[in-house]
């Protein structure tokens, strides 16, 4: 009875402390899903509330947003996405903390490679099938697609290109051996062990890449918002970024 005493207390305590903690929730860019689940209990511990994630293509997330008001922060890959939501943003919230580099990849164990040293963008053309981010609504398709027109090898690529919902998806259908072929960020590539890079695209050569945050106004819980926000663009934040292959951007941008 002492015991089933004590765990009735327990639990009683535990439902009390959940009912009077806050949530947030953090509509986030598929690329970040792996390192902001990492950061999620020193986020939660910072802004003193549960997180509860959303993650996708920032473009639907940027739709779902003007949809609904559901969202406390919107962790975006491009500035496009935050752009579109502006009238939603509390002043003073927007700030640009990350970059990215595109990769193109193939299963790690196609034989023969598909490619040559160096890589040339062109030879994406002799690619049966390309996975891509939907280039038309997803920023990494977009980014893709700016790179590959500045190197003028779109025109003999985009139909070619089969798009995914998300960039986490093009990974996965290159992954899966599907196709041969695909474009994504550095981030995801480094995550599997199923895929090799065939070209890093460097920064000076590629469109610049920028996740911006803002939090999202008339929401109940702003100021823990805000905190959460603090706590993402600090020192401590950035060191976890880094570990997942993402680049800081200065805090100026």
């Amino acid at each position: 009875m002492h015991r089933i005493a004590l765990l009735t207390l327990f639990l009683g305590a535990a439902c009390q402390r959940s009912a009077e903690e806050p949530e947030l929730v953090v509509y986030a860019a598929a690329s970040l899903r792996d390192a902001l689940q990492e950061l999620a209990p020193a986020a939660e511990k910072a802004a003193g509330a549960h997180l509860v994630f959303n993650f996708g293509s920032s473009g639907d997330l940027a739709r779902q947003i003007l949809a609904a008001d559901a969202a406390d922060l919107f962790f975006s890959a491009d500035e496009r996405e935050l752009e579109r939501v502006a009238a939603r943003l509390e002043p003073d919230t927007r700030a640009a903390l990350l970059s990215n580099q595109l990769a193109v990849i193939e299963p790690s164990d196609a034989q023969p490679s598909l490619f040559h040293a160096p890589f040339e963008p062109a030879e994406l053309a002799l690619v049966p099938q390309l996975s891509l981010a939907d280039p038309n609504a997803v920023p990494a398709g977009r980014y893709a697609r700016e790179w590959l027109e500045a190197r003028g090898a779109w025109e003999g690529v985009a139909s070619k290109v089969v798009p995914a919902v998300d960039v986490r998806a093009a990974l996965a259908a290159v992954e899966s051996g599907a196709l041969r072929a695909g474009i994504v960020y550095r981030t995801d590539a480094a995550r599997s062990t199923r895929v090799r890079v065939v070209h890093l695209v460097p920064s000076s050569e590629g469109p610049r890449v920028v996740y911006p945050l803002a939090v999202l106004a008339g929401r109940p819980a702003a100021n823990r918002a805000r905190a959460l926000a603090a706590f993402l663009a600090s020192a401590e934040a950035m060191e976890t970024f880094q570990r997942h292959g993402f680049l800081p951007l200065p805090r100026a941008q």
